[in-house]
C-alpha cells in the first residue's frame, strides 16, 4: 500500500509509544478500512518484529556507546527502557552482547513514566538523582513530567532543544556527565 506510506509514517513518528501491534490494527481497520482482519494484523506485525529485529542486531553501535557503558558500568544503576517489544529487545541485547551493562531492561507494552516511577521506588532515589539520556520527544516528555536530568541523543526525531543538551554521540554524552555530574 504505497499510497499510505507518508501517512502512516507520519502517524508512526507521532505515536511513537503506541505498540506496534496497535499501529498495525490503526493501519488496517482505520486506514485500509478492513474490519475483522486479525490475521492481516498479525501477519504484518510479525513481519515488521522480524525485519527491524534483525536490522537493529546488524547496525553499528551509536559512535562511543561501548565506551561510554563501559565507563558507567559498576558506577551508576543503568537501565534500559525502550519502545521495543520486550521479547525482541531481550534477543537484541543479548546478542549484540550489551546485557551486562543493564540492571533491568524494559520493553514494550511501556509506560515510560511508570517505568522510572517503579526505577525511582526500587532505587530508593528522587526524579532530581536521576539522569535519562534518550532520542526521541517521547523519552523528553517523560523526564520532563517526572523532573529527571535529560540528555538528548541526536537522531532522526525533533527534539526541544531550548532546554536540554543535545549530543550527537556518547563520546560528548561521556564528557558533559564526567563533566557536569561526577
Amino acid at each position: 500500500w504505497p499510497e499510505y506510506q507518508d501517512a502512516m509514517m507520519h502517524w508512526h513518528f507521532d505515536h511513537n509509544s503506541t505498540e506496534r501491534q496497535e499501529k498495525f490494527r490503526y493501519f488496517v481497520e482505520d486506514v485500509l478500512a478492513l474490519t475483522s482482519r486479525e490475521d492481516l494484523i498479525q501477519e504484518l506485525t510479525t513481519k515488521f518484529g522480524n525485519i527491524t529485529r534483525q536490522a537493529v542486531i546488524d547496525c553499528p553501535f551509536v559512535k562511543g556507546v561501548q565506551d561510554f557503558l563501559e565507563f558507567i558500568k559498576g558506577k551508576l544503576a543503568t537501565y534500559l527502557v525502550s519502545a521495543t517489544p520486550q521479547s525482541e529487545l531481550n534477543e537484541i541485547i543479548e546478542v549484540r552482547g550489551i546485557k551486562k551493562y543493564f540492571k533491568a531492561v524494559y520493553g514494550a507494552p511501556i509506560d515510560k513514566v511508570k517505568i522510572f516511577e517503579k526505577i525511582m521506588a526500587f532505587e530508593k532515589v528522587l526524579a532530581d538523582q536521576m539522569l535519562y539520556i534518550g532520542d526521541s520527544p517521547e523519552d523528553q516528555q517523560a523526564a520532563e513530567y517526572l523532573g529527571i536530568h535529560f540528555i538528548g541523543r541526536q537522531s532522526d526525531r525533533s527534539l526541544n532543544n531550548e532546554k536540554i543538551n543535545i549530543y550527537p554521540d556518547f563520546f560528548k554524552i561521556k564528557n558533559h556527565i564526567q563533566k557536569y555530574f561526577t
